[in-house]
């Protein structure tokens, strides 16, 4: 019998589920990272997964959930990558950046500033 692949099975993005990481500011914004744990390549499973996080990043926080826990401060999601990024994966980061500014949330490559 065929076994179904494990979800992110070689993806650098992890569990499409989870927050990678969450952190509240001291002015109240919230910051949402997702964290790589290897190249953004251009292969369709690592787009793929970026994709579907980042969406489900965006679903979450305008969750009442959500909101009930952190707050409805401004969000910045930063995809945090120390290693190399692809043109397409760029490409997909910007390209959700304009979605998720439709719900008023910063999407970008690159690390919170403390």
């Amino acid at each position: 019998s065929v076994r179904p692949l494990m979800e992110n099975s070689g993806s650098p993005i992890g569990p499409s589920d989870k927050f990678d990481i969450v952190g509240i500011r001291n002015d109240g914004g919230i910051d949402a990272v997702i964290v790589c744990n290897g190249p953004l390549d251009n292969s369709s499973t690592t787009l793929h997964d970026l994709e579907l996080k980042v969406r489900n990043y965006l679903r979450e926080i305008a969750s009442e959930d959500f909101i009930s826990q952190c707050g409805s401060g401004p969000v910045c999601i930063y995809v945090s990558c120390s290693h190399t990024v692809s043109t397409e994966a760029d490409q997909l980061i910007a390209d959700l950046a304009i979605e998720a500014a439709q719900q008023r949330v910063l999407l970008h490559l690159g690390e919170p500033v403390a």
